[in-house]
């Protein structure tokens, strides 16, 4: 305030105008800066948490899935197609007390099952994985089971009976008899890891171009993935279980996860 001849006068002067405009500027600078930065702090961790929840979903099933492997079935190929890990899924398991040994049979006598199994194939003694995937008659693996999941309940002993005659290559020493399904694939192709299944079995593992190419035999599981050595098959010794190893970067926006994930598989055929 100031006075002139007497005259009362207010108002700022053209310094003063410019300090708080400068202040304000500042003030404004910081306010904005620090929104700025909060909004792109929680869209850096949306973006993160999406990362981590594709490769944690993708994951997780592939874990889920080998520690149902039968034993001795898990291997790997990798080639300029991609790189595969094939395994047996286990779908039920019990005891038989005689088997085809010594000549083709298409019936034997098993331990019942206590609840109705999910029907596949048998498999018995699956000591090596060359014997897993062989076919034909002797062999690990079975035409498909043709009697009923009912007929395979009760008290006592019950027969089970196969498509065709079959022989087994060896005897179990525990007795052990599995129930399998059609063999599994992942496979990561470019940057892509797929799910494969309802092919066929065969003594050597097929790669991308021979697997199926379409719905529902083949399912996406995660994009984008990136790996030099996806899948590792470390063999079972006498101090423990065998090992698969799984690897992969999911990028996005150019950040990258690196996931690692160790599943143990069961030994005893």
């Amino acid at each position: 305030m100031r006075r002139t001849h007497g005259y009362k006068q207010t108002g700022f002067t053209l310094l003063e105008l410019i300090v708080v405009i400068v202040l304000l500027g500042i003030i404004s600078v910081g306010t904005s800066g620090f929104i700025v930065n909060s909004l792109q702090g929680y869209s850096d961790l949306v973006r993160r948490d999406g990362i981590a929840a594709t490769s944690r979903v993708a994951m997780d099933r592939m874990v889920r899935a080998l520690r149902n492997a039968l034993p001795n079935s898990s291997r790997t190929q990798q080639d300029a197609s991609g790189a595969c890990l094939e395994y047996i899924p286990i779908l039920d398991a019990t005891s038989y007390i005689s088997m085809p040994l010594t000549s083709a049979a298409s019936s034997f006598s098993i331990i019942p099952f206590s609840e109705a199994p999910e029907l596949g194939k048998t498999a018995i003694y699956p000591i090596s994985t060359p014997a897993v995937y062989q076919t034909g008659s002797p062999a690990v693996i079975s035409p498909d089971i043709s009697s009923s999941p009912a007929s395979l309940l009760g008290p006592g002993a019950t027969t089970l009976t196969l498509a065709s005659a079959h022989q087994y290559p060896a005897e179990s020493p525990s007795k052990r008899m599995f129930i399998v399904d059609g063999p599994v694939s992942f496979c990561l192709v470019g940057d892509r890891l797929y799910q494969y299944r309802n092919y066929a079995r065969s003594a050597t593992q097929p790669m991308p171009a021979s697997l199926p190419s379409t719905e529902p035999n083949r399912a996406l599981l995660a994009y984008p993935v990136t790996s030099a050595q996806p899948f590792t098959v470390v063999n079972a010794t006498l101090q423990r279980n065998a090992l698969v190893m799984l690897e992969f970067s999911v990028e996005q926006n150019s950040e990258k996860l690196l996931i690692q994930q160790e599943v143990q598989i069961r030994n005893a055929p």
